[in-house]
C-alpha cells in the first residue's frame, strides 16, 4: 500500500534527533566531518558550501525564539534537504531557486528568525497564528524599517519560502500564504532608490586607483624576487631555531657568545622583535642564526639583561639576502629584516589580487578561485604565431545545475579571460608561493602569521583589511623612499574594497581612450584584449559580464558628452565640423542618466542608434557623432562602437567644439617647446603635428556655428 509521502516525492518525513542537517547527496566531501544531527543547537552551512572564498556559515539556534523554535528548525531542515515544486516555480515565473546556497540558507533563516522575534512581541508564540492578515503587518512593518528595497524583496521571498516549505514539511504549521505572494509585491515595496542596481557602485577615483595599481604593480614586478628569497630565508632561519630549540651544544653556545659579545658589552645595538608593539630580544632569530638552544639564549638574556637592552638600543635582525629591487633608480632597502618578512609576504600576496581582480574584471570571488596552473604560457599556432594568455577559472554567482540550483562549487568558464602581461606576472608570482594545483590565494599559505582553521581560499572580508592595510604601508613606505607623489590617497567614496576594481576597470576603458590605465597600461591594449573573438564570446553569453559594466559606463560617458555640448552650445559656445548640426540633434535628445539605473540591455539598444551617439574623445581633442557608414574608423569590419584610438582626420563624424580648438593651440605650443630639444627627425615630426592642430583650430574657428547663427 503506497504511503503519502510514496506519492508526494517532494514531502518529507519527520527527522530525529540523530538525522542529519544536510542530506548526504548535498554534502560537500571536505566539510562532511563537519555535518550536524538535526537536535543540535548549532548547524554549520560549510557541508553545503564548496566556492573557496564563501565564509563557513553556521545557523544558531539560540538566536531564534524559544517558542517558535522547533517550528522553525523543522522548516529550516525541510528547505536544507527539500526543494520547491516545479509547479510552484512555474506558476510565479520568477527567479526563485527550487534550493538555496549555503550563504543564502544563512540569510533565509536569518529573517524566518526575525519574523519570529517579531511575533512574539505581538504575543504571538506558533507560527500557526500567522495568518495572512498578521503577514500583512508585518510586510508593511518590513516596508518601513529604512530597508532598502531590494533587501525588503530578499525578505518577502524568504518569508514565501517558509510558507511553501511549510507546506511539504511531515508536520506543517499551518503559517498563512503571505498576501504579497498572492497580490503582488508593490504595496510592499519601499520606493525605488537611484542608488540600487549594480552600476550604482562607483568607481574607484583616478588619484586613489593610480598609485594604488602602480605599487601593487611595482611589488609584483620589481621587489617580488627580494621578498621572496627573504621569506625563503626567514624560513630556513626559524626551521633552524625549532630544530635546536631543545638540544644544547657546546658549538651552538660558542656561536651564542661570540655573535651577541658586541651588544653585551653596549658597542652595539641588540637584535630586537615586537611584541604588542613593544621591542623585545629576537629571540627566534638569535636561535636560527647560531643553532643555540632556547634554554642557552634564556640564561644569556637573564643574565645580561638583553631584552630590556633591546628596548633601549634596539637593532635590525638582517637577512644574507641580496637586494635586487629598485625604486625611484635606487635599492629599496639596505638589507631586508627577518621581522618584516611576514608583513612583505602578506602585502605581496594583496598586491597580486589587486592586479588580477583590476586588470582582469573579474568578480572578487572569481580572482580568489584561480588555481595554480590556471594560466599556461601559450603554444604557437601552426603559422609559429603566440597567441594571449588565457585565464581559465571559475564562476560561482551565475553558477547552477540544469535545474537552476545553484551550484557552491562553481562551474569553469565556457570562455577564459583575457591576460596581459601584469597580471601575468601576478599569477607566476603567486604560484611561487603556493604549491602546485593548490588556489593561488589559498588561505593556509597566505596565513602568514598564525594558522586559522577553515579551508579554500583567503575571504573577501580578509581581503578588503588586507587591502586597507596595503595602502597603509604604501604611504609609510612611499614617504620614507622621499616619493610623497606617490602616496595613496583616501578614495571621495569610501574603502576601496573588493569589487570596485571590476567597476573601475569599465570605467577605464569606457572613458579613457587612447590614455592610461594607471601608469603605462594602455587602454588601446586593454580594449585590444576585450575585442578579441574569444572575449566577445564571453561578453555576449555572460548577462553581468565585464562587456555589461563597459555599456553601461559607456552609456553614462557619452550622455554626459552630450549634455556638456548641449550646455556649451546654449551659453554661446560654438560648434564645428562636418557632423557639428547632426551632433547637435543628438545632443538635443540624449536622455540624462543623473541619479538613474542603467540596465545592461537598454544599454545595448542606446549605443546601437547609429548616428546618434556621442563619443568625446580627449586624446584626438574632438566629439565624435558615430555614423557606422562615415566611420573612416572602420576599416576591418562594420562595429557598434568607433575605435577611438584609431581617430582618422578628416572622418565625417567629427565634431569640435572652442574648449577643444583652445586644447589644440597648447598642445601645439607644447610640442613646438619639445621639437626645440629634440633631435631630427622626431623635432621635424613634432612641428609638423603641432603646425596640423594650428589648422585644426582655425579651421574650427572659421567654420563654427553658434547658436544665434544656428536660429538664423
Amino acid at each position: 500500500m503506497s504511503t503519502a509521502l510514496e506519492l508526494d516525492p517532494y514531502r518529507l518525513p519527520l527527522p530525529n534527533p540523530t538525522t542529519a542537517v544536510v542530506p548526504a547527496h548535498r554534502v560537500v566531501a571536505q566539510h562532511a566531518h563537519l555535518n550536524a544531527r538535526y537536535a543540535d543547537q548549532v548547524w554549520p552551512l560549510a557541508p553545503l558550501i564548496e566556492n573557496p572564498s564563501t565564509r563557513r556559515y553556521s545557523i544558531y539556534w539560540k538566536n531564534c525564539p524559544a517558542s517558535l523554535r522547533e517550528e522553525i528548525r523543522l522548516a529550516a531542515w525541510t528547505m536544507i534537504n527539500g526543494q520547491l515544486r516545479p509547479t510552484f516555480l512555474k506558476e510565479r515565473s520568477s527567479r526563485l531557486r527550487a534550493r538555496l546556497s549555503g550563504e543564502s540558507t544563512s540569510d533565509t533563516l536569518g529573517f524566518w528568525m526575525a519574523l519570529g522575534t517579531w511575533l512574539e512581541t505581538r504575543g504571538i508564540h506558533t507560527l500557526a497564528d500567522c495568518d495572512s492578515g498578521i503577514l500583512h503587518e508585518y510586510g508593511l512593518h518590513v516596508r518601513d524599517s529604512g530597508s532598502s528595497r531590494d533587501h525588503v524583496q530578499k525578505i518577502l521571498g524568504s518569508l514565501t519560502r517558509l510558507w511553501a516549505f511549510d507546506q511539504l514539511s511531515a508536520r506543517p504549521t499551518g503559517i498563512g500564504r503571505p498576501p504579497w505572494d498572492e497580490l503582488g509585491a508593490d504595496d510592499y515595496l519601499p520606493q525605488e532608490s537611484s542608488a540600487a542596481g549594480e552600476n550604482s557602485r562607483e568607481p574607484l577615483a583616478e588619484q586613489t586607483m593610480g598609485p594604488l595599481l602602480v605599487w601593487a604593480m611595482r611589488m609584483i614586478d620589481d621587489l617580488a624576487d627580494d621578498i621572496l628569497a627573504a621569506w625563503a630565508e626567514t624560513k630556513r632561519i626559524s626551521d633552524i631555531a625549532e630544530q635546536c630549540r631543545y638540544t644544547a651544544t657546546a658549538s651552538g653556545k660558542a656561536v651564542l657568545d661570540d655573535y651577541l659579545a658586541a651588544a653585551i658589552t653596549g658597542q652595539a645595538p641588540v637584535p630586537a622583535s615586537s611584541t604588542q608593539g613593544k621591542p623585545a630580544f629576537a629571540r627566534t632569530y638569535v636561535m636560527g642564526l647560531t643553532g643555540a638552544s632556547a634554554g642557552q639564549v634564556d640564561r644569556l638574556n637573564e643574565r645580561h639583561r638583553l631584552t630590556q637592552a633591546a628596548a633601549e638600543r634596539p637593532g635590525p635582525c638582517p637577512l644574507d639576502v641580496p637586494v635586487t629591487g629598485l625604486i625611484a633608480g635606487a635599492p629599496w632597502r639596505e638589507a631586508l629584516d627577518f621581522n618584516e618578512t611576514p608583513t612583505l609576504m602578506r602585502h605581496l600576496g594583496t598586491a597580486a589580487f589587486i592586479v588580477c581582480a583590476f586588470l582582469t574584471g573579474m568578480r572578487p570571488e572569481e580572482s580568489l578561485g584561480m588555481r595554480s596552473g590556471c594560466c599556461p604560457d601559450p603554444e604557437p599556432d601552426e603559422e609559429g604565431k603566440i597567441g594571449r594568455h588565457l585565464i581559465r577559472s571559475y564562476e560561482y554567482k551565475s553558477a547552477t545545475d540544469d535545474d537552476g540550483n545553484h551550484l557552491s562549487a562553481g562551474i569553469e568558464r565556457d570562455v577564459p579571460w583575457v591576460a596581459i602581461t601584469p597580471v601575468v606576472n601576478a599569477i607566476r608570482v603567486l604560484e611561487r608561493i603556493v604549491p602546485v594545483g593548490s588556489l593561488l590565494f589559498d588561505q593556509r599559505t597566505h596565513d602568514i602569521r598564525a594558522s586559522r582553521a577553515g579551508t579554500g581560499s583567503l575571504k573577501l572580508s580578509a581581503m578588503r583589511k588586507r587591502i586597507e592595510d596595503f595602502v597603509s604601508w604604501v604611504n609609510t613606505e612611499a614617504a620614507a623612499q622621499g616619493l610623497p607623489h606617490e602616496v595613496i590617497p583616501p578614495d571621495p567614496h569610501g574603502k576601496i574594497g573588493t569589487s570596485r576594481f571590476r567597476r573601475s576597470l569599465a570605467w577605464h576603458i569606457a572613458r579613457r581612450p587612447g590614455g592610461l590605465v594607471a601608469l603605462a597600461i594602455q587602454y588601446g591594449h586593454m580594449r585590444t584584449a576585450l575585442n578579441t573573438e574569444v572575449s566577445g564570446q564571453y561578453g555576449s553569453r555572460s548577462r553581468n559580464g565585464i562587456h555589461n559594466l563597459v555599456d553601461m559606463e559607456t552609456v553614462l560617458a557619452t550622455a554626459e558628452t552630450a549634455a556638456e555640448l548641449r550646455e556649451s552650445f546654449d551659453s554661446g559656445g560654438g560648434v564645428s565640423g562636418p557632423a557639428a548640426r547632426q551632433a547637435l540633434h543628438a545632443a538635443l535628445h540624449t536622455p540624462l542618466f543623473e541619479g538613474q539605473e542603467v540596465k545592461a540591455d537598454y544599454a545595448r539598444k542606446y549605443l546601437a542608434r547609429d548616428g546618434a551617439v556621442l563619443y568625446d574623445n580627449p586624446q584626438a581633442l574632438l566629439i565624435c557623432r558615430f555614423k557606422r557608414d562615415r566611420a573612416l574608423c572602420q576599416r576591418d569590419g562594420i562595429k557598434d562602437t568607433p575605435s577611438l584610438d584609431g581617430c582618422v582626420r578628416g572622418c565625417g563624424n567629427i565634431v569640435r567644439t572652442d574648449a577643444h580648438a583652445a586644447e589644440l593651440r597648447i598642445r601645439a605650443d607644447i610640442r613646438d617647446k619639445r621639437a626645440v630639444h629634440t633631435p631630427e627627425p622626431v623635432s621635424a615630426r613634432l612641428r609638423a603635428k603641432a603646425a596640423q592642430d594650428r589648422a585644426d583650430a582655425d579651421a574650427h574657428d572659421q567654420t563654427r556655428i553658434t547658436r544665434q547663427e544656428a536660429a538664423a
